[in-house]
């Protein structure tokens, strides 16, 4: 995967310097960028709802800048962005389940793995042939998702929760922008509303103790103690670190 991200950006990178040339910026402009995605889980729970509390993705998007006042831009754009949760596994039923189990054996990768639609829109303050920096909201729309578990289906966890298909958060960044209209910049964003969508009480592990008495050479059980842990969560958020390259047509 990061060698992946690694030939994309480089290969974004190329194109951008074949058609770079000095340009003017006008009130209205287009373009085109590359990004590449470090994620991190926010929980107050140590279950992982994915095979693992970080990830990593990538993204593809086309952009839009509106000049609204000196130096200040509005920047919208639209993208698809691939997000990727992976984790290596191995394991045994002797393990799990005892001796009286028959042997099954796996290892391998469980996969979770996601395409969004991306929808951010920026506000940009530029210090001309220096710095830029912005700062908005996004909002993003679950298109397809893919899980894969090497652990035989008979022995996996029940999952509790769906993903949730629509999602929307913050984020702020900077950059640099070169006169032929590439660009290079970093963001970091951060997802306001849970990962996940469910019934969270499905998450409570009920247990209860019992008393075994005789009467009359009968045997009769009594529950004594009842009782319902939670071992679930109150939030399920995603930080991400992202670095881009782009160019403005």
């Amino acid at each position: 995967m990061k060698k992946f991200i690694a030939i994309l950006l480089m290969a974004g990178l190329s194109v951008c310097s074949v058609l770079a040339e000095d340009t003017e910026k006008t009130s209205l402009n287009y373009g085109i960028r590359l990004g590449a995605d470090v994620y991190s889980v926010i929980s107050d729970t140590e279950r992982e709802i994915y095979p693992s509390h970080g990830g990593f993705g990538g993204e593809i998007s086309f952009n839009m800048m509106y000049r609204v006042g000196q130096n200040l831009y509005l920047h919208p754009a639209v993208g698809v962005v691939y997000r990727d949760f992976r984790v290596y596994e191995e394991g045994n039923v002797s393990a799990d389940c005892g001796w009286s189990c028959s042997s099954e054996n796996w290892e391998g990768y469980d996969v979770n793995s996601f395409v969004y639609l991306d929808i951010p829109v920026m506000v940009q303050w530029q210090i001309p042939r220096i710095l830029y920096f912005e700062v908005g909201a996004f909002v993003d729309v679950l298109l397809f998702a893919h899980e894969e578990n090497v652990r035989p289906e008979k022995f996996r966890n029940e999952r509790v929760f769906d993903d949730r298909r629509f999602g929307a958060g913050v984020a702020a960044g900077l950059g640099h922008e070169f006169s032929s209209g590439l660009f290079i910049d970093t963001r970091v964003s951060f997802q306001l509303t849970d990962l996940v969508d469910g019934d969270r009480r499905r998450l409570t592990d009920v247990r209860e103790e019992f008393e075994m008495r005789e009467e009359n050479g009968e045997y009769h059980t009594t529950v004594i103690a009842h009782h319902e842990d939670y071992l679930g969560g109150d939030y399920y958020k995603l930080l991400k670190f992202q670095v881009g390259i782009g160019f403005w047509f």
